[in-house]
């Protein structure tokens, strides 16, 4: 898959979710709609994935939160499914 990258003001928002993970466990986004979210949500998951792993690729003991869970609350049921197939190729790459 095509890396993608993140527009200036998706880069500042991830740089302040980031932020605010390091004083809280819990962080609620919210944007306007068509500014990213999904492929913001993707890749926020996708770093703090990324951090779970050792060097070598192994699960690492060290994870910021011990029990990492993502929730995506919307309005709409068919919301959730749209969100579903991007987020799982943009983990996939």
């Amino acid at each position: 898959m095509k890396e993608i990258k993140l527009f200036d003001y998706q880069e500042d928002m991830k740089e302040r979710i980031e932020k605010a993970f390091e004083s809280h466990q819990s962080v609620m986004v919210q944007m306007p709609t068509g500014t990213g979210k999904t492929i913001l949500l993707a890749e926020v998951v996708k770093s703090e994935k990324l951090k779970g792993k050792n060097p070598d690729g192994e699960k690492s003991e060290k994870l910021k939160v011990k029990n990492p869970c993502v929730w995506i609350v919307v309005h709409r049921r068919e919301l959730v499914e749209q969100i579903k197939e991007p987020i799982a190729k943009q983990l996939d790459s």
